[in-house]
């Protein structure tokens, strides 16, 4: 109640600021309606779902102590989608000003993707419902199974001189490497739209998930600058059960609510300084949170039956059905599939019943001090198959969200040299953020794993023009390297992962980016270029351009190159699904 009646004071009070100067204000109103559409360039699907599970009406031998001989996963794997994307986008922008201190601004957006209606993979499945905040996923939004309404711009500005004052609902956006979030800590992505396959160098502006609070910053010297923040914690929000990006497998449930309502009401808070000193520039910040990606973990199923007070549900007809798509399916989320199970059997109820019965059975040693070991794939399997005779078995997880600081620093450089040079003008820029005792899921879905993060984004940024004709081309080539986790934050000791066999993990992850932007002679053409590499074998290209006939029509087209190596160490292994073409079709009004 207490958390509520602090919200709506926040908004009653910048009601109570606009109401007063409502009769004054100007506004300037726009907006546009938009189609998005992906269309698929190969027959991969999504492994995460259940139209795309490659086990799906397939046969694999039964390794446990009984029942059939062999175990069966029902159905077949769908092969004819042709789109992961087919939207409708409508947003509403108003501005007004007040005086010459005061300024509003509101974001209508309407989102719709009507990917059910054109593939029946997607029949019946719920794109935008969350299980916090009501249905949306913010508190200014509400949602549908395949629609969302909300307002991700909601807010008052105030100047004066020095100061300026944002309070409402509001994205924060920091640091500036493209791909990269190494100084963007403040507000966690929003995946259901497209997931992160959008234009790179719109550099997530339509993902960031806003929150209600309040932004400030003071100008101390020409040269000196002070920002702070203090914001209702929202958590990133990834895609939905067997929607088109799901990235979770679908035989498992991942309960929100367990975590969310222990993290609801929580505050972010952060200050940065900014300086520029000649062609030095820089900032130093710090920064109180909920990680917003939160961490994941076996929890009880809530279910009925023989498996009641485990991990899991039994015979759903939705989990899984043996232990090599276990193994399989351990390997895409970098999980370790021998540990996972035992820490399943040991910390639920079902571990000091049938479960240990079942892995002493298949050779595990007997447990040692209420514990349970299971040391090889074999036992494992066993013990896996087994149940797995009696149908299949689906998991739940628990999203838990995590209070942390991270402090980090930023310094950039503009270099000089001979007029019209490449190194004239030249900007470098190193970012850097520290995260102690960060918490990340563990591959067993254990306990949490505890690590101090370091990572850094060392960035080249260019405009150069090659040519009198054409205006300058727009170049950034960025390094990233992590100490603990990879691109998508699952820690390294889940890395070089092979099904079947617990992974070896990885030290560091490193990455590369490259992006190009060249408009033409008129600027009614933009064409773009986007590369982002990991240092294990994973590739996204994306090559697009951007066409502006007139000044209220734009169209969009780009294309999203995934490839892997394979090897479960790189960020694109269960991605090429996404491999396609997407466009935009943009009226403005």
């Amino acid at each position: 109640m207490k958390i509520m009646m602090k919200k709506s004071s926040l908004l009653v009070s910048m009601g109570i600021l606009m109401s007063q100067g409502a009769m004054a204000v100007e506004w300037d109103v726009s907006g546009f309606v938009r189609a998005e559409v992906a269309v698929k360039t190969s027959d991969d699907q999504n492994e995460m779902n259940w139209a795309g599970n490659s086990f799906n009406g397939k046969s694999v031998a039964n390794t446990g102590l009984a029942g059939p001989a062999t175990l069966t996963r029902p159905g077949s794997q769908a092969n004819d989608t042709d789109f992961n994307l087919f939207a409708t986008r409508l947003e509403l922008d108003a501005q007004g000003i007040v005086n010459d201190n005061i300024s509003l601004r509101f974001k209508l957006r309407g989102f719709a993707d009507h990917i059910a209606e054109i593939e029946d993979a997607y029949d019946d499945i719920n794109m935008f419902e969350q299980q916090f905040s009501g249905k949306g996923g913010t508190h200014l939004e509400t949602a549908g199974d395949n629609w969302m309404l909300d307002m991700p711009v909601a807010y008052l500005d105030y100047s004066d001189g020095p100061l300026w004052v944002r309070l409402g609902n509001q994205q924060i956006a920091w640091g500036e490497a493209l791909f990269f979030r190494v100084s963007d800590v403040p507000n966690g992505l929003d995946l259901r739209r497209h997931s992160v396959l959008d234009v790179v160098a719109e550099e997530y502006s339509d993902k960031r998930v806003p929150g209600l609070g309040v932004r400030s910053s003071y100008r101390i010297k020409e040269n000196i600058e002070l920002e702070g923040f203090a914001q209702f914690a929202q958590p990133s929000i990834i895609p939905n059960e067997n929607s088109p990006y799901n990235v979770i497998p679908a035989q498992f449930v991942i309960q929100e609510d367990v975590g969310y309502d222990n993290a609801e009401g929580d505050i972010n808070f952060g200050a940065k300084l900014r300086f520029e000193s000649g062609n030095l520039g820089g900032h130093i910040f710090a920064v109180r949170r909920t990680d917003p990606n939160g961490v994941f973990k076996w929890t009880e199923s809530k279910g009925s039956g023989a498996l009641a007070g485990s991990a899991f549900q039994g015979t759903t007809g939705n989990g899984v059905y043996s232990a090599a798509e276990w193994f399989h399916y351990a390997s895409l989320a970098r999980l370790d599939g021998i540990k996972a199970l035992e820490s399943a059997l040991n910390d639920f109820a079902i571990g000091s019943a049938a479960g240990f019965g079942v892995a002493q059975g298949c050779g595990a040693a007997a447990p040692v001090n209420g514990q349970i070991s299971i040391d090889s794939q074999a036992v494992a399997s066993c013990t896996l198959d087994t149940f797995f005779a009696s149908g299949d078995l689906r998991g739940h997880l628990s999203r838990e969200y995590m209070r942390e600081n991270v402090f980090g620093f930023a310094a950039n450089y503009i270099f000089e040299g001979e007029p019209d040079s490449f190194m004239d003008q030249l900007i470098g820029r190193f970012e850097l953020s520290y995260t102690p005792d960060k918490k990340f899921t563990n591959p067993s879905l254990g306990d949490y794993i505890e690590a101090d993060e370091t990572q850094f984004a060392l960035i080249l940024e260019k405009y150069h023009k090659f040519s009198a004709e054409f205006p300058a081309t727009y170049m950034v080539a960025q390094w990233l390297h992590k100490t603990e986790s990879d691109l998508f934050g699952r820690h390294l000791s889940g890395m070089n992962n092979t099904a079947g066999s617990s992974p070896t993990g990885k030290d560091s992850f490193n990455a590369w980016a490259f992006a190009l932007q060249q408009p033409s002679p008129t600027l009614e053409w933009r064409f773009d270029l986007a590369i982002l590499n990991d240092f294990n074998g994973g590739w996204l290209i994306q090559p697009g351009t951007r066409w502006n006939p007139n000044k209220d029509m734009q169209i969009d087209i780009y294309a999203n190159i995934l490839e892997s190596d394979g090897g479960g160490d790189d960020f694109a292994e269960g991605l090429e699904y996404s491999n396609e073409i997407f466009s935009r079709f943009t009226y403005f009004f």
